[in-house]
């Protein structure tokens, strides 16, 4: 190696001066050649990675919402979440990049580039980067109208979300050529407008026309509790989200090579986890001491969601005290937003209008009363130069911006779902509802009765160790009253095992005065409602028929 190295060691000996300049120029230029590759390959490696990362989310979408709905349902909600991906995938290769980012547009959308047609290989990093952007902005939606939505009506949407929808607002806002890039005072660092309020405006539009699900309200027009069925899987996806949002919210500096990248990038990752703790926290104390609720963790985890969502805009601008006030403003949007939903019937099982709409809209709202760092005295926020023009200017063109994002996103909403109401293609049957999707429109049970029971322990299996004996084996498992017997043909045989798992019957005793203490108390509080109405066992406590 030590050869290799003297060999490349010019010999200056007999050249004249302008000889040797010429070569040391020369020199020179290859390493800054070499250097701007290595930057370039840096950034590039950097938005892949930080794309797989946000793609991730992905997953978050689907456990949150599947914890979120009734077990009747998880398996639908978990192809949807798996087909945002792949549907959009292919809408935003085909028109929505172009539309976006191609080149040769107007201010309102590109023009060229489409189906990837002509695009450098140097682009596709970006290409992929802001496709995960398209798709979390259609997921928002499918939680929205989660367990009531027909299948047909989920890929309409999902296309024109992601390939229509979604990319004319990115380059308005992101492309150089757009109208709101153009001006120079909106500022969207990481999508508070331009993914999440498009999203939650998308998802209440979509909310009004598919209507609530079937006992989510009295009569009267009272909310009536219908929570998912896991907690766990809900707050696994939670966790999942939040994880993502850093690289979300980070990574939307989308290099790192260049001088300050990684100053920036880390502010917004410090601003956005401070910005969750504290929007959860405020939703958490606010829940208990105002509205005298326990103390909830999926609403702690949603106010969480939205503190992140509302420091998307401006996390590259805010000192972390700002971004611990911007949360908990994050969190009170999303309570308001929250019951105004409940006050207008608009029945949403994920949330997603308070926590992507509230957050995104005072995601917007925040960053020109905020905004300070790495800006000059007279650009900072209107708590420091409030004299100035500057930051008025991006109060009014991030309110100007937020209002075409919802009007945009409303209009385009209601046109495809006001369609497909009309059309009688937008919502499921009620039979389909009551019973759950899972097994009439994907024949797969979340949850199937048949798996947790094993063949193989029943009486007199064949092949098990004790063939005529049953004793050796767990006494929930065997045959002799405590267990099911199951034939080849996977019919249940034996009721009496359903009895191991009763603390009543196990009880005899206690378990008897209990359930006369419960008769007793379900017919005097049945009685003082006057209803009289029997509630439908199929689909919650609340439901009545219509």
């Amino acid at each position: 190696m030590a050869g290799d190295d003297t060999d490349t060691v010019l010999d200056f000996r007999g050249w004249d001066s302008e000889k040797k300049l010429e070569v040391l120029y020369n020199n020179s230029l290859v390493e800054e050649m070499k250097l701007e590759i290595l930057m370039n390959n840096t950034d590039q490696f950097f938005l892949i990675v930080i794309a797989i990362i946000i793609f991730f989310m992905q997953c978050g979408f689907a456990f949150l919402e599947a914890g979120s709905v009734r077990s009747k349902n998880t398996v639908n909600i978990l192809i949807k979440n798996m087909l945002d991906a792949f549907i959009g995938g292919i809408s935003y290769w085909a028109i929505g990049w172009g539309l976006a980012y191609g080149e040769g547009g107007n201010s309102f959308c590109g023009g060229s580039q489409f189906f990837n047609f002509q695009l450098d290989y140097g682009l596709y990093p970006k290409w992929f980067f802001q496709f995960v952007f398209a798709a979390t902005a259609a997921t928002i939606v499918s939680g929205a109208i989660a367990e009531r939505c027909q299948f047909f009506a989920y890929f309409a949407y999902s296309i024109i979300i992601t390939g229509w929808v979604y990319p004319p607002v990115s380059h308005w806002a992101w492309d150089g050529a757009g109208w709101l890039a153009q001006t120079g005072y909106y500022y969207d660092f990481a999508g508070s407008g331009v993914v999440h309020l498009m999203g939650g405006s998308c998802a209440v539009v979509g909310c009004y026309f598919m209507g609530p699900r079937r006992g989510r309200f009295s009569k009267k027009g009272k909310p009536i509790d219908m929570p998912g069925h896991s907690v766990p899987l809900a707050g696994l996806g939670g966790f999942i989200l939040i994880f993502g949002f850093l690289a979300f919210n980070g990574g939307s500096q989308a290099q790192i090579a260049h001088e300050g990248d990684g100053d920036v990038v880390a502010l917004a990752i410090v601003n956005t986890i401070l910005g969750g703790s504290t929007g959860g926290l405020a939703v958490l104390f606010i829940n208990k001491f105002m509205f005298k609720q326990p103390w909830s963790f999926l609403m702690c985890l949603n106010g969480a969601l939205t503190g992140m969502v509302s420091l998307c805009a401006g996390c590259n601008f805010y000192e972390p005290w700002a971004a611990l006030i911007v949360g908990v403003l994050g969190g009170v949007g999303f309570m308001i937003v929250h019951f105004s939903m409940l006050r207008l019937k608009l029945d949403d099982p994920l949330d997603a209008v308070a926590v992507h709409g509230g957050g995104g809209l005072v995601g917007i709202l925040a960053v020109p009363w905020f905004m300070y760092v790495g800006l000059k005295p007279g650009e900072r926020g209107i708590f420091w130069d409030g004299h100035t023009n500057i930051p008025w200017l991006v109060l009014g063109y991030n309110i100007a911006g937020g209002l075409c994002i919802m009007l945009w996103s409303a209009f385009w909403s209601a046109f495809l779902f006001g369609t497909l109401y009309y059309l009688q293609m937008l919502r499921v049957s009620i039979d389909d509802e009551l019973k759950g999707m899972d097994l009439i429109k994907h024949g797969e049970s979340a949850y199937p009765a048949a798996a947790w029971v094993e063949y193989q322990y029943s009486k007199g299996a064949p092949g098990t160790q004790d063939h005529n004996r049953n004793n050796a084996v767990p006494a929930n498992m065997s045959g002799h009253g405590l267990g099911a017997t199951i034939t080849m043909s996977g019919i249940k045989e034996d009721q009496g095992g359903e009895a191991f798992n009763n603390p009543f019957e196990m009880v005899p005793t206690t378990g008897k005065m209990f359930k006369q203490m419960s008769s007793t108390f379900l017919s005097v509080t049945a009685s003082q409602e006057g209803g009289g109405t029997q509630a439908c066992q199929e689909d919650n406590k609340g439901y009545e028929e219509e």
